[in-house]
């Protein structure tokens, strides 16, 4: 395989080699020489020129999904991996998209009136600011006209309203004006409609992404004055479906339900506002002064109201099914073609999308394009390496979810993991959320890409601002395409990123000059992303034992049940769906531990399928994991036992007892598949 390589592709492996000398987790020590040499052939062609020359071509316009442009862009990512060799396949679906026609807020009392503005101010010398942006919306507000008094919610959380209950202040009826921040902005439109609120405005306070954080744009990376964050107010937490056709594909004869039967929507009006028009409405509300921790940045003491402050709001949308694109590329396998290792980012974009999420496609394309040119060398992957470019996640996840719905069968059967990477790039900082099986592997590629910056390891640098020997990862939750696959399929995933200030998330200034200036200049780590993400994919697809971490699993869920006693001493003490998943994790951790890492089951990666239930959880039964699944007070962020947990909130025993006996049996599935193994 050496002599194949390009002469100074092969001066780079033979560097490593002699660095990294002992064998591959996975691969035998021949192999793992052999393995080495691909991969540094791989490093050696990525290009961070060629990130930024499709960063800007991909900046071009703005793309929301359903429009032309979004096609337009999908049809762009389809003709370049067909150039690289792949097989291309565009699959089409329709999906219910909401688009604003007619989105207002009046400070209607006291005078004088204030109408806000509604929209981001173009640049003079910024051709990127006069293009079609679409006006700032939530996504799946529902229609309405309401004019009430206006009361500050701080960050519009459950803690919050319980604050002002007992400070005697009354929501009900009432249109609360909360920050974005610490949690999805689907919880905060799901929670003001379960305290009696009439609408919700959401803002960006200066002090959380704004001026008190730095220079802003576009003299700096932080959120001007008159940036709106859009965003979809979808409950993703209960589904990531389409949300008229939730568990099947949004085919054009596919069944729909009405949106009045949908479950996953919020029911009252929500609008974004940027701080500048945010700040006379706060101004404008007076009563008591606000708690500790509840005063933002602007230049003025907050107070609860409700009122004087009286605000009209009004919403009215296009309702209608529109049409979305995925293009799905595959590098085949040389002798596992019917395992897949999948490599996910979304093309839609709520505005430019030069982070969000054009950082990931222009590395996902980098990686295609140096695969495809190493396949053409004679060097290709062992098993398939899929590349999905998904539509629609902006609205809440809908383009991979339909993909994963329609191809449900198929991909348990074939999916090997999927790595997905939403925003690649605004900065130095990486990070990772992972199933447990796949930790040791991020940590171990982290370990042979170099930092930029730094010029160490990216597992250095990382380690080094967590202050750790060994970096955390942290848990998936939702908010990004590998929602479908791990909650609803039971199929391994991970995300990850570099991450640093990045006040412009889902506002206009999201654009190539932000992110040539502030995000990343020079590409050099979306140049460094790609070389992560590619490395990843190719010890998945060329290994001759998936190096999945099964011994990690157990001792993480190990811990995650002793955290969970701890949470709920009075529920749980000797409770008997305890004692039985202790047991069944404590034979997980044995025969995992049993199983020699060279040796591991060729099926190994299906044994996720095991921790999944046909019933789904109470109340979302979409999702399927009974491990992780994202809150429904967080939205994003995960829930470890997320039925258990659901069922302790909610006090009802009979649920808790139900769901510690699946998730008991569950584990114990995995555990006798291991233990089956090692016979």
């Amino acid at each position: 395989m050496l002599a194949r390589l390009p002469r100074c592709a092969a001066i780079v492996a033979a560097v490593l080699l002699a660095a990294n000398a002992n064998a591959l987790t996975g691969f035998s020590e021949e192999d793992s020489a052999q393995e080495r040499a691909y991969e540094s052939a791989f490093q050696a062609l990525v290009s961070a020129d060629a990130c930024r020359g499709q960063s800007r071509r991909l900046t071009e316009d703005t793309h929301v999904a359903g429009t032309a442009a979004s096609l337009a862009v999908a049809d762009y990512i389809a003709s370049e991996y067909a150039s690289y060799g792949l097989t291309v396949t565009p699959y089409d679906y329709e999906v219910y998209l909401p688009f604003p026609e007619d989105v207002s807020v009046t400070l209607v009392s006291p005078a004088p009136a204030y109408e806000v503005v509604g929209r981001e101010e173009p640049w003079a010398w910024d051709k990127d600011s006069f293009g079609e942006v679409i006006a700032g919306y939530n996504a799946y507000a529902p229609d309405g006209d309401v004019t009430a008094q206006l009361v500050y919610v701080n960050r519009g959380l459950p803690e919050d309203y319980d604050a002002l209950a007992e400070m005697g202040v009354s929501v009900a009826g009432k249109v609360c004006i909360a920050r974005y921040g610490e949690s999805y902005r689907g919880v905060k439109a799901h929670v003001a409609g379960e305290r009696g609120a009439a609408a919700l405005l959401l803002y960006s306070d200066p002090a959380d992404d704004g001026y008190m954080q730095g220079d802003v744009y576009p003299r700096g990376p932080q959120r001007p004055g008159d940036a709106i964050q859009r965003g979809t107010v979808k409950y993703i937490f209960v589904h990531a479906s389409d949300p008229l056709t939730p568990g099947w594909a949004s085919t054009p004869n596919a069944d729909r339900l009405t949106r009045d039967e949908a479950t996953d929507l919020p029911d009252i009006p929500v609008v974004p506002l940027s701080y500048n028009d945010a700040e006379p409405l706060l101004q404008a509300i007076a009563g008591p002064n606000v708690p500790d921790g509840w005063q933002g940045g602007l230049p003025f003491a907050y107070h609860v109201g409700p009122g004087p402050a009286t605000v009209h709001v009004r919403v009215v949308s296009d309702h209608a099914n529109r049409p979305i694109r995925n293009v799905i590329a595959m590098l085949p396998g040389t002798e596992y073609p019917d395992e897949w290792v999948i490599l996910g980012n979304h093309h839609d974009a709520w505005t430019y999308g030069a982070a969000d999420p054009s950082s990931g496609t222009a590395a996902l394309l980098e990686v295609a394009r140096c695969l495809g040119l190493l396949a053409e060398d004679g060097l290709a992957p062992k098993r398939t390496i899929v590349f999905a470019s998904w539509d629609a996640e902006e609205f809440g996840i809908l383009g991979s979810t339909e993909w994963a719905e329609d191809l449900a069968d198929e991909l348990q059967a074939k999916a090997v993991a999927y790595l997905n990477v939403d925003i690649a790039a605004t900065g130095p900082s990486f990070g990772a959320s992972a199933v447990p099986t796949l930790k040791r592997l991020i940590r171990e590629v982290t370990r042979d890409v170099i930092d930029p910056a730094t010029l160490g390891s990216i597992h250095d640098a990382w380690a080094c601002r967590q202050d750790a020997d060994e970096p955390r990862i942290g848990s998936l939750g939702s908010g990004s395409d590998h929602s479908p696959f791990l909650g609803h399929l039971g199929i391994a995933s991970m995300s990850m990123g570099f991450h640093g200030p990045y006040g412009v998330y889902h506002a206009m200034q999201d654009n190539f000059y932000w992110m040539e200036n502030f995000g990343d200049p020079g590409f050099r780590y979306h140049a460094a992303m790609a070389k992560l993400w590619g490395l990843i994919a190719l010890r998945l697809a060329n290994a001759e034992a998936l190096p999945f971490d099964y011994a990690a699993y157990a001792s993480e869920l190990l811990e995650a049940t002793d955290a969970l006693d701890e949470d709920h001493p009075a529920a749980l003490d000797e409770h008997a769906g305890i004692t039985a998943l202790r047991d069944a994790l404590t034979r997980w951790a044995t025969a995992a531990d049993a199983i020699d890492d060279d040796a591991a089951p060729a099926d190994i990666h299906l044994l996720e399928r095991l921790l999944t239930s046909d019933a789904g959880l109470p109340r979302r039964p979409w999702f399927r994991h009974l491990i992780y699944a994202p809150g429904w007070r967080t939205g994003y962020a995960a829930v470890v036992f997320p039925g258990v947990r659901d069922a302790l909130d909610a006090g009802d025993t009979a649920q808790l007892d139900s769901q510690l006996d699946i998730l008991a049996r569950a584990c114990g599935r995995v555990a006798d598949a291991l233990e089956a193994a090692t016979e």
